[in-house]
């Protein structure tokens, strides 16, 4: 499973203080603070003959740099944020984030990606790579399983080891409730877990792609 390759100001707030409120504008002015500015991936919609206000993506490797940078990890920090800044930039990021307007709150990844051209599996197989690259600092466990069951707003997490994950279930789901998801966990200070972007999980659950290619499709996690 590949992440996701593109995030928002919300859930660099929701990773920099996990558990508690902090303002996206916040999180990203605590960014500029130590010069770890996130590059912004800025799209203009367009309705009809003109413009629609804006819309701002990041680097989900930005993830990673708040999270480095609230555990004190300032070198490492900057080493994923290098990568950033180096993703965003590049025009098949903003593509990708062009026609992520047009898909919708809940965008199936094969249909961006063949939209896209192949860009979004390529864009997050970049963002897989780096990643990689600081695994080891990074301070996460990966939990990649099939939702077994639902109740209320909680789903349940099934792995191939037989171990259950509970996490935050979407209010509601236009595929069939059968998909492999990845979630990103954290241990905090206290032993308790943080299951990173776990508020806005109905973005980030995606269904389990059939695929004729060897390229495993980008899941939200």
């Amino acid at each position: 499973m590949l992440p996701w390759p593109l995030t928002t100001s919300i859930e660099l707030a929701q990773v920099l203080r996990p558990g508690g409120h902090l303002r996206p504008d916040s999180a990203l002015r605590t960014l500029r603070e130590h010069e770890l500015a996130a590059e912004p991936i800025s799209v203009v919609p367009r309705a009809g003959r003109g413009a629609n206000g804006h819309v701002v993506w990041y680097s989900s490797l930005m993830l990673d740099v708040v999270r480095l940078l609230r555990v004190g990890d300032e070198p490492t920090a900057r080493a994923m944020h290098r990568s950033a800044t180096a993703l965003a930039g590049q025009r098949a990021t903003h593509a990708v984030a062009e026609i992520l307007i047009r898909a919708g709150p809940d965008p199936d990844p094969a249909a961006l990606d063949t939209e896209t051209g192949g860009a979004f599996t390529r864009l997050a197989l970049l963002t897989a790579s780096a990643r990689e690259q600081h695994r080891s600092e990074l301070g996460v466990e990966t939990f990649v399983g099939r939702v077994a069951d639902v109740a209320g707003r909680v789903a349940f997490v099934v792995d191939d080891h037989g171990r259950t994950l509970p996490i935050p279930a979407p209010s509601s789901s236009p595929r069939p409730w059968t998909p492999l998801v990845s979630v990103d966990t954290e241990l905090l200070t206290g032993g308790s877990h943080h299951d990173l972007g776990a508020s806005r999980i109905r973005r980030r659950y995606r269904s389990e792609c059939e695929s004729s290619g060897p390229s495993p499709s980008p899941q939200r996690g």
